[in-house]
């Protein structure tokens, strides 16, 4: 009976190597990964069909060939094991002739001849109606170097377990190296290692149908297989699956065992019966409900209409990611949009893909992906590049599928990122051409969002600058009245000569003045800011001069003013306890290749008391002071921030309270 039901189960073993041989030769083979899976299987497989010879208590006159051919199944297994741990530890990259995997098929094909000239067995062992084949002591070479392969990867997969910093492969890997590979390593052991010592019990081989579960999770988690999308696509299908087993499952007591072998192509055959008369049901149901095709130009004329629709590039760009995801079934997605800065792309929409890697790909230095998207200023489909070429890698690495430029006639104003886990994944003509349409609509939809924010932003300063002048008309008459019937010392003329420095400021911030560009040498305009200011004994002050800096267009005594504002909120903020001012300048080169002009950095550092976390972010807003008790109106650092601006250029903050407080400016050459 355990013999009978020993076979019962190693046919379903084998059905499943040969529905997923079957499943995989049906995705595009864009990677060596997808073959040496097919391989992989197709060696478990024939070693489960000639475990199946085994169960009879009889010798035959091809024994000794079922015998080999077990043999040559296994001795190749850890060739394959050791590609595979090439392939999850380097990408997706064709196999290269290392001495490591030169070794491991130059073994496996001496084990083999070994097999083959029949030195390898020593008959036959005939036990609880099954026969077993008796090994010689050269076995053990073949134990040993079977398990010093096993290891080998475990010990491959703990390294990487322990470099990796991403959590979704901290997670993938920790699986692996805690539970699949473990038990990966006990089911060989247990085929092995018991037949070996004498142990020969049909039981043994109910171990097979354990392994081809591992190997297909395996296979899953690489993603390779997706059920939801193809094996287990109906109720239906595993109702029919589970009824098929029942009705052998009942007969199974009245095959001899040399049947089982016939049992297979019936039942795989049955199988691929049942899943294309399913398939064929389900795309009529499907069509006729429209969940499976589209019609393109409907949709291009909904995405088109809605597209216009947003004033701000944030609910845009959340528009565009869920539309592309609906229309391309791709799990993540990210949207960068281009600025004006040394690093001249940011990220506005982020889903799926980690924020590191996102920032690694628009702030590195050599980026190939980026390169070609800005050059080019068409669509990069991963599945067009060559496995082994620097687009294909990188692509496969960061899990992108597609690379979307968002290209108007003159300029590209950002970029889609469109991916998923899955190693392969099929698109049709009309995909693409959503992805070309997508790029000139969303980018049109970016220019147009700017345009109507800088109309936005004009009319509000325009407002400001009536409400200021107003304020500065009436206050004015207020205030001259207040000097001239007030003493100099009193409270009364000191809040009069703040409210006028407040409104003056307030006009001066609403009504800015033109720019007068001309060139400067940035460290000599510095130098001049600092012979303005009296720098207290117990600062020292810290000079980083970068000393062959170009000339750049600034209007000097806007800029000059920008200089002495930081100075002197750093003096101020180190009044009590002192410290060390240190003034930096140096060149800065962009990394995009698409936008080459030059940069010049500037950083002021203080060791001063410091700015609380939750004021960086208003740091630059009106009227937003923490030095309101000691005369500040709030209006300093937002007209540096509008000088910065105006100039093309950006001013960042970062602070720790207790430790001081860093500003930076980026200035561009060319205006």
């Amino acid at each position: 009976m355990i013999v009978k039901l020993a076979g019962l189960f190693l046919v379903f073993a084998v059905v499943l190597h040969l529905w997923t041989i079957l499943y995989l030769s049906r995705l595009k083979f864009n990677s060596f990964l997808i073959p040496l899976h097919i391989y992989f299987n197709a060696l478990i497989a024939v070693l489960e069909v000639t475990t199946i010879f085994f169960l009879q208590s009889t010798l035959t006159d091809y024994t000794a060939a079922i015998f080999k051919i077990h043999f040559i199944s296994a001795v190749f297994v850890p060739p394959v094991l050791y590609l595979l741990n090439q392939d999850y530890s380097f990408g997706a990259m064709l196999p290269k002739f290392t001495p490591g995997n030169i070794a491991f098929f130059l073994l496996s094909i001496f084990l083999s001849g070994l097999a083959l000239h029949g030195d390898m067995f020593r008959g036959a062992v005939v036990q609880h109606g099954i026969i077993y084949p008796r090994y010689s002591q050269w076995y053990w070479v073949f134990l040993l170097y079977f398990y010093a392969s096993l290891f080998y990867t475990y010990s491959e997969f703990q390294r990487k377990y322990r470099s990796v910093k991403r959590r979704d492969e901290i997670r993938n890997l920790k699986r692996f190296v805690y539970y699949i590979l473990p038990a990966l390593i006990a089911v060989f052991a247990g085929l092995h290692f018991l037949p070996f010592w004498g142990v020969v019990h049909p039981a043994v081989f109910l171990l097979f149908p354990i392994l081809t579960m591992l190997i297909i999770y395996i296979s899953s988690k690489w993603n390779l297989l997706e059920f939801d999308k193809y094996v287990s696509r109906s109720i239906s299908f595993f109702l029919i699956t589970a009824l098929y087993f029942l009705l052998w499952g009942m007969l199974w007591h009245k095959f001899q065992v040399l049947e089982f072998i016939l049992l297979i192509p019936a039942s795989f055959l049955f199988f691929l019966i049942v899943d294309v008369v399913q398939s064929s049901i389900q795309e009529k149901i499907n069509r006729r409900r429209r969940k499976i095709d589209y019609d393109l130009d409907q949709e291009l004329e909904i995405f088109t209409g809605e597209i216009g629709k947003f004033i701000s590039t944030e609910e845009l760009a959340a528009f565009v990611a869920d539309y592309s995801r609906k229309i391309l079934h791709c799990t993540k997605c990210a949207v960068i949009t281009s600025r004006f800065d040394i690093h001249p792309y940011q990220i506005i929409y982020l889903d799926g893909f980690p924020r590191e890697d996102m920032e690694q790909l628009i702030t590195g230095s050599n980026s190939p992906l980026l390169e070609m998207l800005e050059s080019e200023k068409v669509t990069l489909n991963k599945l067009d590049y060559p496995v082994d070429s620097a687009i294909y890698q990188m692509m496969d690495r960061l899990k992108i599928y597609f690379g979307i430029p968002l290209a108007t006639q003159n300029d590209i104003v950002g970029f889609v990122f469109l991916g998923d886990d899955r190693k392969s994944m099929v698109f049709r003509p009309k995909d693409i051409r959503f992805t070309h349409l997508l790029s000139v609509q969303a980018a049109n939809a970016i220019q147009n969002i700017a345009s109507l924010q800088k109309v936005l932003q004009a009319q509000k300063m325009a407002d400001l600058g009536v409400l200021a002048s107003q304020l500065a008309h009436d206050f004015q008459s207020f205030v001259t009245l207040v000097k001239l019937d007030t003493p100099a010392e009193s409270r009364i003329r000191e809040h009069a000569n703040y409210m006028e420095k407040l409104v003056q400021d307030l006009l001066n911030y609403a009504r800015p003045q033109e720019l007068r560009l001309n060139s400067v040498n940035i460290n000599q305009l510095v130098d001049m800011t600092l012979d303005l200011i009296d720098i207290p004994a117990n600062i020292l002050l810290e000079k980083r001069y970068t000393d062959d800096l170009p000339a750049i267009r600034v209007d000097s005594d806007q800029m000059r003013r920008v200089f002495l504002n930081l100075l002197e909120n750093s003096i101020r903020a180190m009044k009590d306890n002192g410290g060390r001012l240190k003034i930096t300048t140096r060149p800065l080169r962009p990394i995009s290749k698409l936008r080459r002009n030059p940069w010049i950095y500037i950083e002021f550092l203080d060791e001063g008391a410091g700015i609380p976390e939750e004021f960086l972010e208003k740091i630059f807003e009106p009227f937003f002071t923490t030095y309101k008790h000691r005369g500040g109106n709030g209006m300093g650092l937002a007209i540096v921030k509008q000088i910065i601006t105006r100039h093309k250029g950006f001013i960042d903050v970062t602070s720790k309270e207790g430790k001081g407080t860093v500003f930076n400016i980026r200035l561009p050459y060319l205006i």
